[in-house]
């Protein structure tokens, strides 16, 4: 039975090129988990048919059904069992900054018609942590994704959560982390990961907590688009 989840704290893993993107993240209700979407602590509006490739798994790893259930203005994910975490996709689609700013178009259908700075393929995951489980510390196979290095439940304010940050299934370094509740650009306080991907977070107050990583690739062979925008998210709560 899933419960009731509410945004406490905000933990940025930013590139610092990425830091006016929206992310996606899961958050617990009473009836399942809702995907969110969204910069810093500001929700907005979704196409549902963005969210995808919805995956659950118990404390085996074992796999537990779920259903995506999709609203007018953005989606949900339940489960008949009882999952121990949560996995989505959110395909940001393509988009372009030009000189008038973004637009939700491709690099073809930009071409022409206003001046390009940046086009973009976005993909967006997420992981929501709903109970204490050993196989957390393991990766389970998202694209883009943070992998925690010890039971994020046991992790007490003040103290520090070590964390692996994965693309397709190797350590990325240089991942800037912007933790706290403020924007992006309003933090002062920066860490990077390592050649091995590794960085630690200090949770600073009790209740959900949110990581967000960011990350951005050159782009072979796509004509829509010369940049593959990532960012992943990971969920828990910390007593």
């Amino acid at each position: 039975m899933f419960r009731s989840f509410s945004l406490f704290l905000v933990l940025l893993f930013l590139s610092l090129q990425q830091a006016a993107a929206h992310d996606a993240w899961l958050q617990q209700t009473d009836g399942g988990v809702i995907v969110a979407y969204g910069h810093g602590a500001k929700l907005d509006p979704y196409d549902p048919q963005n969210v995808k490739n919805a995956a659950a798994f118990d404390c085996k790893g074992g796999i537990v059904p779920v259903e995506i259930e999709k609203q007018k203005a953005g989606a949900s994910i339940t489960s008949k069992g009882t999952p121990a975490m949560v996995t989505v996709l959110f395909d940001g689609g393509y988009g372009v900054k030009t000189t008038d700013g973004w637009k939700k178009i491709t690099k073809r259908e930009a071409q022409g018609k206003f001046s390009i700075v940046e086009a973009l393929k976005s993909r967006k995951y997420a992981k929501i942590l709903l109970t204490p489980c050993e196989t957390f510390s393991k990766p389970v196979g998202l694209f883009f994704e943070i992998v925690p290095e010890k039971d994020p439940f046991a992790v007490k304010p003040g103290e520090a959560l070590p964390i692996r940050l994965l693309l397709e299934g190797k350590p990325i370094e240089g991942a800037v982390i912007k933790p706290g509740d403020k924007a992006p650009a309003e933090s002062k306080e920066a860490i990077k990961t390592d050649k091995d991907g590794k960085a630690s977070v200090v949770i600073a107050k009790p209740g959900p907590q949110l990581i967000i990583a960011s990350y951005k690739a050159p782009l072979k062979d796509d004509p829509d688009a010369d940049v593959l925008s990532l960012s992943t998210s990971l969920t828990f709560e910390s007593k």
